[in-house]
Formats: C-alpha cells, sequence, structure tokens
C-alpha cells in the first residue's frame, strides 16, 4: 500500500482498497459496495470523494502509475554511470521485484485494458498512456548505450523497451498461471543475454 500525503487519509483508503480489490477480482466484479467494505468506510464518505466506480477506477490507475514510478526513482541505480551499466542496474530492478513478496501479482494496467478497451475508450487510452510512459525509461537508456555501443545491425529502442514491456506481461500471467515468480527472473535474464548478443557486450 502506497500511501499520498496529498489527499485525505479516507480517499487514501478507497483507494488502496480499490487498487486490492481489481488487481484480485478485475474491473467488473468489484462494487463499490466491496470497496466502501474494504476501506471500512461509508458510502457517502465514497461519494463525498468519487462520483462513481469508474471516476475511482481513473483515480487507482494513476495511483498504480504512482507506484510503478515510485519503485524506479526509489531504486538503487546510477543514472550518471556507464548507459551499459544503467542497463543492466534497470533490469535488476525487475529482478528483485520477482524476489519480492509484497510486489504486486499482476498489473492493474494490464487487466483494465484486457477488460476495458474495447468498451471504454478513456479507459483504453489511460492505459495506453500508461504503457508509454512506463517503456520510457528503458528506451531513454537504450538511446544512450546505442550512441555509446552501436550495434552492428539496426536497432529500434522503442520497439525493445516495448518488447521488454511485453516480456514482463506477460511473465506476470505465466507467473500467476503457475503460482512460480521464478518464471519472471529467467525471462528478464533471457532478455539481458539478448541484449548482451546485440550489443556483442558482457552480461
Amino acid at each position: 500500500m502506497m500511501i499520498d500525503p496529498n489527499i485525505p487519509e479516507k480517499k487514501n483508503k478507497l483507494v488502496n482498497a480499490a487498487l486490492k480489490l481489481m488487481l484480485s477480482k478485475g474491473y467488473y466484479a468489484t462494487t463499490v459496495d466491496d470497496i466502501c467494505a474494504e476501506a471500512g468506510v461509508t458510502k457517502g464518505i465514497f461519494f463525498h470523494y468519487f462520483k462513481n466506480k469508474e471516476d475511482i477506477g481513473r483515480a487507482t490507475l494513476g495511483h498504480f502509475e504512482k507506484l510503478q514510478t515510485h519503485l524506479l526513482t526509489s531504486a538503487d541505480w546510477d543514472r550518471n554511470a556507464d548507459p551499459w551499466e544503467q542497463l543492466n542496474r534497470y533490469l535488476d530492478i525487475f529482478v528483485l521485484l520477482a524476489h519480492n513478496p509484497e510486489a504486486p501479482e499482476s498489473c492493474l494496467t494490464a487487466l483494465m485494458t484486457q477488460e476495458l478497451a474495447t468498451s471504454h475508450s478513456e479507459f483504453r487510452a489511460l492505459c495506453q498512456e500508461i504503457f508509454a510512459s512506463n517503456a520510457k525509461p528503458l528506451k531513454d537508456i537504450l538511446d544512450m548505450v546505442i550512441e555509446r555501443y552501436p550495434p552492428l545491425t539496426r536497432v529500434d529502442c522503442q520497439q525493445l523497451a516495448d518488447h521488454f514491456l511485453a516480456v514482463y506481461q506477460g511473465s506476470l500471467i505465466l507467473a500467476k498461471a503457475r503460482q512460480d515468480r521464478t518464471v519472471l527472473v529467467q525471462n528478464v535474464e533471457h532478455f539481458r543475454a539478448y541484449l548482451s548478443a546485440l550489443f556483442h557486450r558482457d552480461i
């Protein structure tokens, strides 16, 4: 759970309750009553802060994005280091997440995309924006790697960053199906090995 000091305590409780429920049950299966019960507040409090479930759905997506950003910005990796070192440190973050029992087992953005992309254009656009934001840090690092260590073949950094996003999202699904998070580590390391071959650099 992440507490945002800039919003009231009960609103924090509602958003964190919605996040927990939507990650475990999905958006459609989560009701306003469920959220209120999980947060320990009345429906009156809910409607003081949110117009409806779509409203808290948007807030919860934004909250989840803040959580992801916090994980990256608080991680121990030197943004002034050699680009190849930065790249490896960045991938290490996701290995550590795989070993963290408190890390979410699913991605809210992915779940909402699956449920809402064809029926709610606003949510689809929000999810697309978040995925683009998720890919940007890796794309920026890869841009620096290419400048310092030009590969022998043409490389599209945006496509590589999107590929990693797909690898990790897919790995979350496999890990949940198998009840085994080691697949997350294995696939991050496969991606790392692929980059090592692509840039002719040691892992």
